[in-house]
């Protein structure tokens, strides 16, 4: 599953990177959108594209301002509402349903090009994202991304799969940073195999994109260095001694190597993801919540956060509600 990264070419080229959010995300999208393209090499140009279902014209507005002061650099914004129709048929549909669904979808979405980038936008850029775009050039492969690092219980979420599709599920990669062949996906037809699995099988699904793309595409899967993509809570963890995810594949198997290979991940990451639901803009103390509010800075933005700040406090107060009642409904459901 693992193989060598190719090396940057020299010469210019266009890398295109797509992302998919709604209002609720404009101030951190505007942060990943900087902080993507401070970091950027100048050889390249950058198409940034962002699918959307509702982003109001001033939200364009901020996000074209943002990515206007670079001059590598275009914004497109693509209207999703003709998928509509395919996404009303996943049970328990949401926007986030629909941003994942999306994921699946780039083979058509984007016929120009032969590979593409996506990423979250609950992330800072703190390198280039070049190298991972030119990675494993020549090789066969549906899509690239990290893999787990840390010491996980998900497996317990999957019960009722086949030993099989276990095996898949516990080789999983991340979704938050991803290298797509669309290639290889248009020539195997693995748009509608991925669309029609995750449509399928969505309710049992509890990683909807990563679960679907794990089972589908199987030994299509390529491993990229895991200082493309360094989560928050790294850092929260005492790197000498920190146990690892047994069956992680972008780590070298010696113990010793592999430590090493975690602390220089550590002191030179390119994507900083900030995972679960305390984000550094809605929350206090969040672990390198200062890499974010630099970014913002930088941005120019900051006033803007500042003027969003009441909206964002109630989404995080609706999401907080939210999983305070699933808890409480889980418990009387159980007794």
């Amino acid at each position: 599953m693992m193989t060598s990264p190719s090396p940057t070419p020299a010469e210019p080229t266009l890398i295109p990177i797509f992302f998919t959010f709604d209002e609720h995300y404009v101030v951190p999208a505007i942060v990943t959108f900087h902080s993507l393209l401070r970091h950027a090499d100048p050889r390249h140009r950058y198409a940034l594209h962002v699918l959307h279902f509702g982003l109001s014209d001033d939200a364009r507005r901020r996000l074209g301002e943002t990515v206007g002061r670079f001059d590598n650099a275009t914004l497109e914004f693509h209207d999703t509402s003709t998928y509509d129709v395919e996404v009303e048929q996943c049970p328990g549909k949401s926007h986030f349903s629909k941003e994942i669904f999306f994921k699946l979808c780039a083979a058509d979405l984007f016929p120009q090009y032969d590979r593409i980038l996506c990423s979250d936008v609950d992330v800072v850029f703190l390198g280039d994202i070049a190298p991972s775009f030119f990675a494993f050039e020549g090789e066969d492969f549906y899509y690239a991304g990290v893999d787990t690092v840390l010491p996980s219980d998900r497996m317990k979420l999957y019960p009722d799969f086949s030993e099989e599709e276990r095996y898949f599920l516990a080789r999983e990669i991340c979704a938050c940073y991803l290298l797509f062949d669309l290639r290889n996906i248009r020539r195997d037809g693995m748009q509608r195999v991925m669309t029609d699995y995750y449509k399928a099988n969505y309710p049992r699904l509890h990683f909807p994109e990563q679960d679907c793309m794990a089972l589908t595409c199987r030994e299509q899967v390529r491993i990229l260095p895991l200082h493309n993509v360094v989560q928050n809570n790294y850092y929260a963890v005492d790197a000498d001694t920190t146990p690892f995810y047994p069956l992680n594949l972008g780590l070298p198997t010696e113990p010793e190597a592999r430590r090493a290979a975690f602390k220089d991940a550590l002191t030179r990451p390119v994507q900083l993801h900030y995972i679960g639901p305390r984000k550094p803009w809605n929350s206090l103390g969040v672990t390198r919540q200062k890499d974010w509010f630099a970014a913002l800075i930088d941005s120019g933005q900051t006033a803007f956060y500042l003027r969003s700040l009441p909206s964002i406090v109630r989404q995080r107060c609706r999401q907080y509600s939210a999983k305070r009642l699933f808890g409480k409904l889980k418990k009387r459901l159980s007794l």
